[in-house]
């Protein structure tokens, strides 16, 4: 009976470790930038919800193409300074969103947090 205990736990742990989604509002924390993550059929996409910054495009698709895979979510990321979509790789760690993106040898990783 014991074992049995101990695999149901392990069992629901492991699915809500799964269950977990990117979807939700996400502050950058530049400017006070929220971005809205959804998921639809296992692709996420997000775009600028609001900002204080008034160059901000308000509903500007940022985030694309992003799905599950090996553990990880991979997709891209769009950069508004240099205007083009780079690979990037998105964790998410409880309330945080860490971001990386990579262009050669050099990455960058960036942290949202949720709203």
């Amino acid at each position: 009976m014991k074992n049995l205990l101990i695999l149901i736990v392990v069992l629901f742990t492991t699915l809500s470790m799964n269950a977990q989604s990117l979807a939700g509002v996400w502050n950058t924390g530049e400017d006070n930038t929220k971005i809205e993550i959804i998921e639809d059929g296992g692709v996420a996409s997000g775009k600028i919800l609001s900002s204080d910054n008034a160059k901000a495009n308000i509903g500007k698709q940022i985030i694309k193409d992003v799905k599950l895979s090996n553990g990880e979510y991979k997709g891209q990321l769009y950069a508004a300074k240099k205007g083009e979509w780079y690979d990037a790789v998105l964790k998410e760690n409880g309330s945080q969103l860490d971001i990386t993106i990579k262009v050669g040898w050099m990455s960058k990783t960036v942290t949202w947090k949720k709203q």
